[in-house]
């Protein structure tokens, strides 16, 4: 999903900014000082964080070269641009301001892009370091927890646009415990895009969210299925994680 060049133009298409996303983040923004401190991890295109920077101060950060080039061509006229840096989530500790930010996000389920659990848990850590204290980490994940992994296939809802369609599908690696992504687009006009094969995932659960975070040390985790805060269901296509520090 992350290391396409070919379909980089539809990932807005695929991943917009969602219902009541916009509301969500501005009323937790709204409980900080403004401007409130705001980074973006694993940015992509950085739709969200163009409206957010209308009223607060924002970073942006993606191990994606050319999603980093995206920020900073659409930021160079802007009167308050974010701050943009082309770093691997694994290294926001050591780049970035120590209990700075008031909100830390990754959306798009591009966190189990941080290959394994070890990592994940070290993103947990480091984002704490980074909030400031009654700050938030915010992430969007799917619902692993609907699916069953004993399945060698699991066939992930498709990402369906306008002008295209995003296909995607998680295959277990019969030889030990690890998970790959493979993922196609379909366009409009029936070209097929195929360009994501045996990408390394790691398909985290609301379950282990929540294990780590109370290693971690967060004051509260809270789950929702989308930004109207509607109480997690187990048939919930995606989770959105709200850790307090």
């Amino acid at each position: 999903m992350i290391y396409i060049k070919k379909w980089t133009d539809y990932y807005e298409d695929f991943f917009p900014i969602e219902p009541n996303q916009l509301e969500f983040f501005t009323a937790m923004g709204n409980e900080f000082t403004t401007p409130a401190k705001f980074l973006s991890v694993e940015c992509g295109p950085a739709l969200l964080s163009e409206k957010l920077q209308e009223k607060h101060d924002v970073t942006l950060t993606d191990s994606f070269a050319e999603f980093v080039q995206i920020a900073n061509t659409r930021q160079a006229n802007k009167e308050n641009p974010a701050h943009v840096f082309n770093l691997n989530p694994a290294d926001i500790a050591r780049y970035l301001g120590k209990n700075f930010f008031n909100v830390v996000v990754c959306l798009c389920y591009r966190i189990i892009f941080m290959k394994d659990r070890a990592l994940i848990k070290k993103f947990l850590f480091d984002s704490k370091m980074l909030l400031s204290d009654g700050g938030y980490l915010v992430l969007d994940i799917l619902n692993f927890s609907k699916y069953d992994f004993s399945e060698t296939k699991i066939e992930l809802p498709p990402k369906k646009a306008e002008r295209a369609t995003l296909y995607s599908s998680v295959i277990k690696n019969s030889d030990s415990v690890q998970y790959k992504l493979f993922q196609h687009v379909v366009t409009a006009g029936g070209k097929v895009i195929d360009e994501v094969k045996d990408e390394l995932v790691c398909p985290i659960s609301m379950e282990s969210i929540r294990s780590f975070a109370k290693e971690v040390g967060y004051s509260s985790v809270e789950f929702y299925n989308d930004y109207k805060k509607t109480p997690y269901t187990n048939d919930s296509d995606k989770i959105i994680c709200v850790l307090k520090k």
